[in-house]
């Protein structure tokens, strides 16, 4: 008897498992269209649902997939990581599908903020600008849970505590009104990159540039918006913008490079004569062009080459870097530290112009005659 049993459950554990096994085989179109109308309904627009695979965390299997808008193909957005997301679904422990997630809100968090900042920064810097936005709003507030600890002291009327409740917003006008009429409650990070394609030619251009940024820099102030700000300025030569750029850029990067000390630091940059030809090449090549034909070249940049190792590490003339004291002291604390015990804080307030302080780029190669 005792046999039989042991046989009866061992095939039920069979049967159980087979169950299972057939059930968790999800054929990947049904994941898709699970994810494509999960979109579809808290966004209201269609989404590209591809690279569908799985991951494993903590014991636990989830499809997860790369996702776009469909209205961005064939646009300068297309092909740009800057405007991709991510969603997953979990299998169940039957091997059902729970609801999904995504990443689309941060990256619409980001939008909605070059929305939103962009008419400002053309009004005080011009139109020969790109904006980088990365920004999140973390949010605080009373989660409706009974601790044991209030359990072992008997207080009973306590319903919760303050806790952090997560990143829930995705448009960045609302995040901004939330964290100016609630600052204890919401926190607004902002880490801007503005690129301007233009050239500093002498110091009466760059004492200009250093009022325009400071000027910014309040209007910042005024907006709720330099509590937790990051924010680099950044100066990009402007024969970039040359059709024959693509050409050079290729012969840069092959290039051996040659040791020079500036400034008292070591740097590598390509030869001499190929810098001195990129630089006169492309300076004839922006002196026929218009400042229409300019900006269009400029507008096919894509937000994914707006980073040190592709554009700015030989391109940028000069930048200036902004950290608000609330940023310092969240993200670069040992840096806070340093800079209170010297007495040295007032400066990231940002007060006075001479708070502006735009550095010269050691790694820019081009030269003007």
């Amino acid at each position: 008897m005792k046999s039989q049993k042991k046989i009866l459950i061992l095939l039920a554990l069979i049967f159980l498992m087979t169950i299972i096994t057939a059930c968790s085989s999800h054929n990947l179109e049904e994941v898709r269209m699970e994810i494509k109308k999960y979109l579809y309904e808290k966004y209201g627009e269609e989404f590209i649902v591809d690279r569908i695979g799985t991951r494993n965390d903590d014991g636990e299997t989830e499809y997860v997939a790369r996702i776009y808008p469909k209205s961005i193909i064939g646009t300068n957005k297309e092909g740009d990581s800057y405007y991709y997301g991510s969603a997953s679904i979990d299998k169940t422990l039957l091997g059902g599908l729970e609801g999904p997630g995504d990443s689309y809100s941060y990256i619409m968090m980001n939008q909605t903020g070059e929305k939103y900042l962009l008419p400002k920064v053309k009004e005080i810097f011009g139109d020969r600008v790109l904006l980088k936005v990365d920004s999140e709003i973390e949010i605080w507030g009373r989660e409706k849970i009974i601790v044991e600890e209030y359990k072992k002291k008997g207080d009973k009327s306590s319903n919760g505590v303050d806790a952090f409740i997560g990143y829930k917003e995705s448009n960045f006008e609302k995040a901004k009104n939330r964290a100016v009429e609630d600052p204890k409650n919401n926190k607004l990070f902002l880490e801007l990159y503005i690129y301007i394609f233009d050239q500093i030619d002498n110091k009466a251009e760059q004492e200009k540039r250093r009022k325009e940024i400071f000027r910014f820099i309040q209007y910042l102030k005024r907006e709720g918006l330099f509590k937790y700000l990051e924010m680099g300025v950044i100066f990009i030569d402007e024969r970039v913008l040359a059709d024959g750029y693509d050409k050079y850029r290729e012969k840069v990067f092959l290039s051996d490079k040659v040791k020079k000390e500036i400034q008292g630091k070591e740097v590598y940059l390509p030869p001499l004569d190929l810098r001195e030809e990129m630089s006169r090449r492309l300076q004839n090549e922006i002196d026929k062009m218009s400042e229409k034909e300019l900006i269009q070249n400029m507008k096919k940049i894509k937000k994914r080459e707006l980073r040190y190792k592709t554009i700015r590490k030989y391109n940028s003339q000069c930048q200036e870097r902004i950290y608000s004291l609330g940023i310092l002291k969240e993200n670069y604390n040992s840096s806070y530290r340093k800079h209170k015990s010297n007495n040295e804080l007032e400066h990231y307030y940002y007060n006075t112009i001479s708070d502006i302080e735009i550095a010269n780029n050691l790694e820019y190669i081009y030269l003007n005659e």
